[in-house]
């Protein structure tokens, strides 16, 4: 009896529940990488995927970055790093959505010198923490501006024990990029 009242509660509340509605933000962009572990301006580009309730001030993103040339090009071969980040997302409602942003992912560094003598590959977890503004001047297609804090997470001491420090790799992410809403 217990059981079949439960099924039927949770069927009225399901059937009676106001849909549940997110934008989301399609975002390719190009900026630059600055300061922390970079010699200089660097080129940065990637892509940005959030959901959010239009009126809501929750959400979800995920960021795909890339910085070539990272740590310059003067006696270095190939080196770049690349980021892919899960965010949680702060936002006002309304047709310009600032925005807070930060979360964890993953950050790969690669370098090699100039003769191929020796290759340093690093998969290293991270974080990152920003914010930025979208604009919407129509419905569909907006402006998006983005600021973001790079920093590679590490094991101080690679033991049996589960520790976590703040790493050496860190950098500042400018972007900007057209947005598409779905």
């Amino acid at each position: 009896m217990r059981l079949r009242s439960s099924l039927i509660a949770i069927t009225l509340l399901v059937a009676t529940a106001a849909p549940l509605h997110a934008d989301g933000y399609l975002t390719p962009y190009v900026g630059a990488g600055f300061g922390g572990r970079t010699d200089d301006h660097k080129i940065a580009y990637g892509g940005s995927l959030a959901f959010a309730s239009e009126r809501g001030v929750l959400g979800i993103g995920v960021d795909l970055g890339y910085t070539p040339d990272f740590i310059g090009t003067t006696g270095v071969g190939n080196n770049n790093v690349t980021s892919l980040m899960g965010n949680l997302m702060f936002l006002t409602p309304g047709r310009t959505r600032l925005y807070a942003s930060g979360g964890l992912g993953l950050m790969k560094t690669r370098v090699e010198d100039a003769h191929g003598f020796f290759r340093v590959d690093s998969n290293d977890f991270g974080v990152n923490l920003g914010g930025g503004v979208m604009l919407f001047p129509g419905d569909a297609i907006g402006l998006r501006a983005d600021v973001r804090y790079f920093r590679n997470l590490t094991d101080p001491e690679p033991d049996a024990e589960f520790d976590v420090d703040l790493g050496g790799l860190s950098f500042w992410q400018a972007t900007g990029g057209i947005t598409f809403r779905f």
